[in-house]
């Protein structure tokens, strides 16, 4: 499924954080979004998974207002992963995922074949079979978020949207997230701090900007050196991934741009 974000505005607090933005992510496309803290990223996602509603302008799936649909059937279609992580969950890792099943479940009803396959397939996924029976208060940072992705998966929907999925995770599960994404080919967006990852694993990006869309298209148009010094404040070089092929973002750590 197709998502559209069209001409949305978000204000609250008496500020508006979001103006004008228009976003896309075509069926089975990893869309990006990317830009520095408080562009506007998180309160894209929220309104996008409708725990925000907009001021103007809508987000439409496959042509749809996604805004017209109860609850639980938006969560059959959108999965979300949000940077609020929620409390601390008296409850196991296999249950947490379980709860990804609830759209399509009347009240009480316990779990058929398909659901379960679901929160298997989910916990495999994600690396958490074996931890299934331990309590996610025990988990770690890392595992804790995993175990949120993957009821984000066994949730099966259409799309995926994540807000910053690499955090808390090593280098290794960094790298195992982000390949599964690209193998599950869901719609997805999918907001990133690490420019040089946002640049592996999208097919397209969206770089916000003080509450704006300042530049959309595939990574290799979008990441050059003059927007990431005007966005970021940074100066650095775009060069070739040595192993892949992908731009590879370089960081003078040492002066800010036009130092």
């Amino acid at each position: 499924m197709r998502i559209d974000v069209e001409d949305l505005r978000v204000a609250y607090a008496g500020r508006t954080v979001l103006a004008g933005v228009r976003v896309v992510a075509e069926d089975g496309e990893i869309a990006g979004v990317v830009g520095p803290n408080g562009s506007g990223k998180s309160t894209l996602l929220r309104t996008v998974y409708r725990h925000l509603r907009p001021t103007a302008g809508r987000v439409l799936l496959d042509g749809a207002d996604l805004r017209a649909l109860s609850a639980s059937r938006a969560a059959r279609h959108v999965a979300a992963l949000p940077q609020e992580r929620g409390g601390d969950f008296e409850l196991t890792v296999r249950e947490i995922v379980a709860m990804g099943r609830t759209p399509y479940k009347r009240a009480f009803a316990g779990d058929d074949d398909t659901d379960l396959s679901a929160v298997e397939r989910a916990l495999a996924d994600t690396g958490l079979a074996a931890h299934a029976g331990r309590r996610y208060t025990h988990l770690s940072g890392g595992e804790r978020q995993r175990a949120l992705l993957a009821r984000a998966f066994a949730q099966d929907p259409d799309v995926l949207v994540l807000d910053e999925p690499t955090n808390h995770l090593d280098v290794r599960h960094q790298t195992e997230l982000l390949t599964l994404l690209r193998v599950r080919r869901r719609t997805t967006l999918v907001s990133l701090h690490d420019l040089n990852a946002a640049a592996a694993v999208c097919d397209r990006l969206h770089v916000l900007h003080g509450g704006a869309v300042v530049a959309s298209g595939p990574p290799r148009e979008v990441l050059t050196p003059a927007l990431l010094s005007r966005v970021f404040g940074v100066r650095v070089a775009v060069t070739d991934h040595p192993l892949t092929g992908d731009p590879l973002i370089a960081f003078d750590h040492r002066a800010p741009a036009g130092g």
